[in-house]
Parts: C-alpha cells; structure tokens; sequence
C-alpha cells in the first residue's frame, strides 16, 4: 500500500512539472533551420515562403531612438498658486521689516541727513514686487534637483505649460533660484545704490522668495516621449515571396543574417497563431517529457535510491522546473541579457547534496530544455556545458566558503574566453562583439559565490546533509561530543580510533570519507546513559556487570544503540548520522553474554532478542565499513600479544563470521572491497600496536 501510494506521489510531482513546464514555453513554433554568423549555410537553398518585413539591427533602431529623442523637450508645469503665495509673504514682510527699520537709529540718522525719504523706500517695494513677477512669469525651476531626481540630461528647451497651454521656450529664458536673485540683485544694486536700500534689502533676504513655480511633469513628458518612439519601424523594407535567401555553402554574412532573423521572427509567429496551434503544444510536451524521461532512466540505473526518496526527486524537479521559469522570466526583459543566470549553480548545489554524477546529469536536462528557449541555442548550450563542467571540476568537494569564489572566478573566465572564441567567429571584428555580455558573466560568476546560503536552505527543507555540515559536525568542539569525551572519555578514544579505520578504508574502496568519519565519531554516543558498563571506561579492575545476571547485562550493551538514537534526535542529528547508530552492529548478538548465559544455563530456554542489538544490517558501503570498524578496533584491544600475525587472524576472523551471519548482503559493497578492507586494517592496527624499543636503565 505504502508503495503504491510512493508511486502516485512521484507521478503526480512528475506530471506536474511536465505541465508547468509546458505552460511557460512561448506558443510559437520553432524555425527549422539553425544557423550562426560566420558560418556557412549547411542546408539546402532557402527561398522567401512568403512576403515578410526586413527587420532593422538593434543598432539602428537605437540611433532612430536616440534622433528622436534629441528633439524631445521634456514638459514642465507652471503653478500659478505659486507667485500669489509669494507675494502675499513679501507684503506682510516688508510691511513688518519696514516698520522695525523706521524705529532704528539708523534710519533715523539716514532720514534726518536727507539721503532717504519713506516715499522712496514704498517705491521700492513696488519695484521688487513688479520684479518678482516678471521672474515668475518667465518662470523658475530648479533644474540641479530635477535631474538628480528625475535622471534626464538639462536640455536646450523645454515645453512650458501653463493652464493646459505648451509654449517651447530656449532653457535660457528660464530662472534657476540661483540665477533670479543674482538678476535682482544686480538690478536693485544698479537702480538703488543707497546705503540705506542696501541695509534695508539685506534685512528683506530677497532669497526667500525666490522659489521654483515650474515643475517636472514626469507622466506628460513620458507619454509624449513614448508616443515619439512608437513611431520608430522596426523594419526597412520587405523581403517578396520567392526571393533566393540564401545557396547552400553560402557563408552567413550580417545581411543574409539579418534576413534570416525577420524570417525566423515571422515564420514562428505565423505557426504561432495558426489553427496548428494545439500541434505545436503537443509536439513542446512531448520534447519535455523525452527530457525528464532521459533524467529518470539515469536515476533508474545509476541512482535507484535518489529515484525512490520522494524529497529528493522533488528537490530536482523543482531546481529544473525553477531555472525554466528564470530563464522564461528574464527573456521577457530585453534589457537584462539570458547569461545573468547563473545555471552552474545547479551543478554546484547538487553536487554538494547529492554526487557530481547526478549534479552533471541534472544540469544536462537544465540546459537542454532552457535551450528550447534561449536565443541562438546552440552557442547557449555549448556556453553552459563549458561553465557547468568547469565549475564541478573546480569544486570537487565545497569545503570552505572560500572554494566557491575561486569556482565564480573560474566560471567567469569560461564564459568570457568561449564567448569571445563565439564572437570573433561570428563578427571578425573585435569592435563589433557584445561587450556588455562580459559584465552579465562577473555578476553570474559573483551569483555562484552565495550558493553557500542556498546550500544550507535545501539542506533544511529536504533535509540533505552536505560536506559543510558535516565538518561542522565532525569538530570535535561539537557540544554533544565534548559531552561524549566528558562522560565516557575511553569512548571517545574508541570513536576516533574507528573514524581513523574507517575513513582510511573508504577512501581506498570509494565512498564519502566525511561522512564515514562523522558517522564514527557519533556512533557510540548511546554509551553515556552507563558508561561504566562498556570496558574501555572502566578505570579499575571492578565490572558492575558481575553483579548483574547475563541477559540484563546483555540489555544494557544492547540499549546504547537505543539511547544513542534517543540522544541524536534531541540534539537533531541528521538521518544519515543516525544510520550509523542504529547499523553499527545490525541485527547481531552480544556473544559474550549469550555465550555466558548458554554455558551456565545449558537446560535453560534461551529468549534471543534480549541478547540481539534492534538493528537493521547496514544498508549503504560507508556503515558497512563502520560496523568491520567498529569490531575489529574494540576486538583488537583485547588481544594479549599484538603481532602482525595475530592481528591478521583477528581481522580475518570478525569480518569473515560478520560475512557469515549475512550483516551485508544490503549494502553495495564487494568481496574485493572486504579484502581491501582487511588489508588496510592490518596496516593501520600493526602500526597503532607497533614493536618500541625499550630504553636501557641508568646505572646506579
């Protein structure tokens, strides 16, 4: 039932990104031929099908656009609440600065000299007023402001308008606040050069009210400009039907090029809107499906139990079906180019959760499919496969945040040297290569660099385990083994011994060694709810288990791969760690209690399971080579004459009977790997237990 049910779910995940998928490649056809600048034309002589538009290079578009735009005069909008404000604050001003001014000496002084009369000092406030207006009705603005603001260059003119009225008007007609007061500032400075005037104006501070009363009308000046570029042509002529394209051998050229790309745009359309459409669908679904149909007979082969672990498949659907909605999302943008994407993310990321293998296969399907989408596919393509390839062999294990900067810089010098490679190919004309391409590829080399971060968030949501967590875990600064090394400090020695075996085994038969070690480190960690019960903690020569009868005693050794499980849960181990816990010993018994118990009570009905460890058996080369460890390092320690020979026979024997009792007919390893196995053990405890020699005595 449970199987079935595994079933349903992977079909229904798979369908399901099958039709999204679909859903977000474009309804239109795909053009029959490929082609690239520079090369020749290796089908047969194309003739025009139909009438179709000769499209305009981008270049020529753009210097159409950048004409029109320089006969563009942004529109500002005059506020004419603005000089009544104005002039309403200059009166009660004066009014109030002129009456402080007539009770200071000063004045008095000045008046009483004759240099001024009150009359003169009303003319002049008629005579700012009648300025001001002018001013403002040529009209202030600030234009510093509006192009921080507003990004546009200053112009020559402008369109001023006022109630709905446009008036084109040279830039030099129009005050900033800056150039008003300096225009009235000389005026009053020529027409009352009084030292009286000038003490009084000083007080007036004729800089107050000089605002701006024209204002950036940014949705009119946008709507004008967009309806300036709308009547740019994207074409320059039309191409008959019947008209020789292109003869077979042809070198491709910027103008049969050119030709080739409006009757591509055309031909798609057409089939696009055609009464075919539904064919075109059907025929994209059915691409897409070869593509997922090709990654699930890799993972049937080669990676059953990525195929059979529902997180993981879905991990990888869902990374395809992402970069397919990216690369569908940025090609709506004309400005943001497809090589901002940074698809060797994929094989870094998958790498590090799963093996480069898969990662390799996974980003191959990535790129294919995307390649339905991109421009110019093939040269896309072979781009990716460069960088992706590039980036697996350049990280071959992400160990230090610093690796994935070194794997950025590499992928960016990829792109640039096989696009420049492209490029010159296809233009023969170094000044004629798409330079801004380049700065897409440093920010996708700088993406790849914070792959770290993602790293740890498909860790936590589909529960991976990556190399970087496990150097974390492995630090024996971790709190649960400094705790180990505190309670039971004979097995925390006993631990490091079999990491050092088994990681030195896998590393020769293959297998992940950080994950072996880490495995190693934990394995025991049951062993501190009693440790003096397990020998290599006992400091003298009292066993508690003397006082206990066989089959407890048998309970208790039994319980430290329960609690050892019981504590890797609580301080939220992953899985994969836990594994080892629970493998290290399978399903075996303990024989020296069982023995024991068998020998003094030969009559007695033996109950099994309270001498066999809960299991299961190992099931993956990594807990397989833990459990050989992890016998063969506790066993070796009882040995009484520790001599190549009798570590030989001591190896030999616990791996053989282990073979015997079947512990790993799960587990995907071999004879050869076992004999390799032994060998490496025997070198590592030979040189562990090694003769010394012993020092003379002093004499007396």
């Amino acid at each position: 039932m449970r199987q079935n049910l595994n079933n349903i779910y992977r079909f229904l995940i798979t369908s399901m990104t099958i039709i999204l998928i679909t859903l977000l490649f474009p309804n239109i056809g795909n053009f029959k031929y490929e082609y690239q600048k520079g090369k020749p034309w290796m089908h047969e002589t194309l003739i025009a099908p139909f009438d179709f538009a000769l499209l305009k290079t981008d270049s020529e578009i753009s210097q159409e656009k950048d004409s029109i735009l320089n006969k563009f005069y942004p529109f500002f909008k005059k506020d004419t609440a603005v000089i009544t404000e104005i002039t309403n604050k200059f009166n009660s001003d004066f009014d109030k600065k002129w009456s402080q001014f007539t009770k200071s000496g000063s004045y008095k002084k000045l008046n009483n000299s004759n240099q001024t009369t009150e009359k003169e000092f009303l003319r002049l406030k008629e005579y700012l007023i009648l300025n001001l207006s002018k001013i403002y009705e040529f009209g202030i603005a600030d234009f510093q402001n509006e192009q921080k603001e507003l990004g546009f260059k200053r112009p020559d003119f402008i369109n001023k308008s006022v109630n709905n009225l446009n008036e084109v008007v040279p830039i030099e007609n129009i005050y900033t606040p800056k150039s008003a007061y300096q225009f009235i500032s000389n005026q009053l400075k020529a027409d009352f050069p009084s030292s009286a005037y000038q003490s009084f104006i000083q007080e007036l501070n004729i800089d107050s009210y000089l605002q701006p009363n024209l204002f950036y009308d940014a949705a009119m000046s946008e709507q004008v400009k967009a309806s300036m570029l709308s009547m740019v042509s994207l074409s320059k002529g039309i191409i008959e039907s019947g008209t020789r394209i292109v003869l077979v051998g042809d070198v491709i050229d910027d103008h049969t090029f050119l030709v080739l790309e409006s009757l591509k745009k055309d031909y798609e359309n057409i089939l696009g809107s055609s009464q075919n459409h539904y064919l075109i669908v059907i025929g994209q679904c059915m691409l897409i499906i070869s593509c997922i149909l090709l990654l699930f007979l890799y993972l049937r082969n080669f990676r059953k139990q990525i195929l059979h672990d529902n997180k993981k498949l879905l991990f990888i659907l869902l990374f395809v079906l992402l970069y397919v909605a990216l690369t569908t999302l940025v090609l709506k943008f004309t400005k943001v180019n497809i090589y901002i994407i940074p698809f060797a993310l994929i094989t870094i990321v998958v790498r590090t959760l799963m093996d480069s293998r898969t990662a390799l296969f996974v980003f191959i399907i990535t790129v294919l499919l995307t390649g339905f989408l991109a421009p110019n596919g093939f040269e896309f393509v072979f781009l990716q496969l460069s960088a992706g390839i590039m980036a697996i062999y350049s990280l071959p294990r992400l160990e230090r945040r610093g690796q994935l900067v070194l794997t950025g810089i590499i992928t960016f010098l990829t792109y640039s040297i096989v696009y420049f490679a492209f490029a010159i190919t296809q233009e023969s004309n170094i000044a004629d290569i798409k330079w801004m391409n380049f700065m897409f590829f440093a920010i996708n080399g700088l993406f790849i660099t914070f792959s770290y971060s993602l790293i740890y968030i498909f860790e936590k949501l589909f529960g991976f385990l990556s190399d970087v967590t496990l150097i974390e875990l492995s630090n024996q600064n971790h709190p649960l083994l400094r705790q180990l090394l505190q309670h039971s400090p004979g097995t925390f020695q006993h631990c490091l011994q079999v990491a050092n075996l088994a990681e030195a085994a896998i590393n020769k038969i293959g297998g992940n060694p950080l994950l072996v070690r880490t495995g190693a480190l934990y394995h025991d960690i049951g062993k501190m709810k009693h440790p003096a019960y397990f020998i290599e903690n006992q400091l003298t020569n009292s066993n508690p288990h003397d006082k206990l009868d066989f089959d407890k005693s048998a309970q208790i050794i039994t319980d430290h791969v329960k609690f050892g499980v019981k504590i890797a849960k609580k301080h939220k181990l992953p899985q994969l760690i836990i594994d080892f816990i629970e493998t290290h010993h399978g399903a075996g018994r303990v024989q020296y209690f069982y023995t024991s118990f068998k020998n003094k009570y030969p009559d007695k009905e033996i109950d099994e399971e309270k001498f066999t460890y809960p299991g299961p058996d190992p099931f993956t080369k990594e807990t397989a080579v833990l459990m050989m460890a992890d016998s063969v390092e506790a066993s070796s320690r009882s040995l009484k004459e520790k001599t190549p020979e009798t570590i030989r026979a001591l190896i030999d024997k616990i791996i053989d009977k282990q073979i015997a009792e079947n512990r790993f007919q799960n587990a995907d390893i071999t004879f050869k790997n076992i004999n390799q196995i032994k060998e490496i053990f025997t070198n590592a405890l030979i040189n562990v237990y090694h003769a010394r020699i012993e020092y003379p005595k002093e004499n007396e």
